[in-house]
């Protein structure tokens, strides 16, 4: 595998916000060999055909640039095309509205050549609105995936034990292994406008359950943008939910990890203690509540009914992970 940093572009209908996504990597001080690999997935916009003019124009000749077409929707489907088209080992996965420091691709390929250890490497972003920054922003801002994701710079397997998609790097070699191995991902992340979501979050923790690393680097640093429309609490309760039907695929992941692995059983027993413990609270905080009590109410049912009618898909999940981790 050739040395160097792929970064994938996964856009759907992104041409509104590609320039400046562009313009920011076109400033790159980078010494290490470079390609953007751009994948329009099913966009009515003419995103690629603005991206490609907007690089041919404005681009930089140290930088290779190439764009395809996925038809299939779904971010995860736009990414494996990505993959496959990639030459280098290290995949950064930029998202269309995300603006990197100028000396994030350097930075990264660094890092990832010093340890061949990490599976999987992430860094940090603020928001930039564009318009007025809501007052709840701060609240919220984890499910916009504003945050640092350490304290310092580092080892997070064991604290976090996971990175968000945006701006992370991952090996390529890593990507072909796992479909040596018959890996397929369980999610498959966003399609067109819906919300769906976990596709980060599944990727790290099947390179931790292949022995990697989840590393932080400070350094790694960019500005993500946020739009006008999706800055209401509707859009949050939309993340939210997409975010708690992902976190219960993922559940088999981090069960495998603990060497866990529950019964029906055990399904109905969880199930039992939380009506016990916390079903008349929550339902006078869902009708009565703030919204935060509403949210966090709406979550405890969620989790109760999947606890009482998704044994079989989490039973299903745990099956595929062990067929192709038999084969590590």
């Amino acid at each position: 595998m050739q040395k160097g940093v792929s970064i994938i572009i996964c856009t759907y209908n992104g041409k509104a916000r590609l320039a400046e996504t562009l313009r920011h990597l076109a400033m790159q001080k980078s010494h290490c060999p470079v390609e953007i690999v751009l994948v329009d997935n099913n966009s009515s916009d003419g995103t690629r055909d603005f991206a490609d003019n907007w690089w041919r124009d404005n681009g930089v000749s140290t930088i290779e640039y190439t764009s395809f077409s996925q038809p299939i929707p779904g971010k995860s489907y736009a990414q494996e095309l990505g993959y496959a088209k990639a030459k280098y080992e290290y995949l950064l996965i930029c998202d269309d509205d995300n603006w990197l420091c100028d000396s994030y691709v350097q930075t990264a390929f660094d890092v990832m050549e010093n340890d061949s250890q990490i599976g999987a490497l992430g860094g940090w972003c603020e928001a930039v609105f564009e318009k007025e920054r809501p007052k709840w922003f701060d609240i919220y801002a984890k499910y916009f995936a504003v945050s640092k994701q350490g304290t310092e710079s580092g080892d997070i397997t064991n604290k976090k034990g996971c990175l968000y998609g945006a701006g992370m790097v991952i090996r390529k070699s890593h990507w072909l292994a796992l479909n040596n191995l018959g890996f397929k991902p369980l999610l498959t992340c966003r399609k067109g406008d819906s919300l769906s979501s976990g596709g980060d979050t599944e990727y790290s923790y099947v390179l931790r359950l292949l022995g990697y690393k989840m590393w932080y680097d400070e350094r790694l640093y960019f500005q993500h943008w946020m739009p006008e429309g999706r800055m209401h609490l509707g859009y949050v309760q939309r993340i939210r939910k997409a975010i708690s039907e992902s976190n219960f695929v993922v559940s088999v992941y981090t069960d495998a990890l603990k060497n866990k692995e529950f019964s029906k059983t055990d399904f109905y027993k969880r199930a039992y203690r939380m009506i016990k413990k916390d079903l008349v609270r929550q339902t006078v905080n869902r009708i009565n509540g703030s919204f935060e009590e509403k949210e966090l109410a709406k979550e405890y049912f969620r989790n109760l009914s999947r606890l009482l009618t998704n044994f079989s898909d989490y039973k299903k999940n745990r099956d595929t992970i062990g067929s192709w981790l038999k084969r590590n």
